[in-house]
């Protein structure tokens, strides 16, 4: 192999790190507090909104439906089990949102939304918060 071969190898392997994020399309990650009754991590990954509530599965679910019936989110269809739950949900203007609850722990569930094809971050940290501030007063 010659020299300059090895050269552009060598650039290409030191500049590739720097194209991930081009290559990702989307924010990959953001980790941090979550709004009130959130126990820990919130992300939002290649669209879908992932946050951990403090309540268990019955409760946060419970919350999550409140949260959506408060905003004048129509629930279309709910699948649930003891493994966990979804609802799909579509807005006024007919955006698609899709809700996962997951049990984590007696005390914990994680809520997962992807609002559209493509996520709606802002509308799906209000949801979030909605389902907050619903465990934080009982509801």
């Amino acid at each position: 192999m010659s020299s300059r071969s090895r050269g552009w190898q060598s650039v290409l392997l030191w500049a590739s790190p720097l194209w991930l994020p081009l290559l990702g399309g989307c924010a990959l990650s953001q980790a941090g507090a979550g709004p009130g009754g959130g126990v820990g991590t919130v992300a939002y990954v290649l669209g879908q909104h992932s946050q951990i509530h403090a309540g268990n599965y019955e409760r946060v679910w419970s919350a999550t439906l409140a949260a959506l019936n408060q905003m004048n989110i129509r629930v279309i269809k709910m699948e649930k089990d003891a493994l966990g739950g979804t609802i799909t949900a579509r807005r006024a203007d007919d955006t698609s949102i899709t809700i996962k609850v997951d049990p984590n722990s007696t005390n914990t569930a994680t809520v997962k939304i992807r609002v559209g094809m493509f996520g709606d971050r802002a509308h799906s940290e209000a949801i979030q918060a909605w389902i907050a501030g619903n465990l934080r007063s009982g509801k």
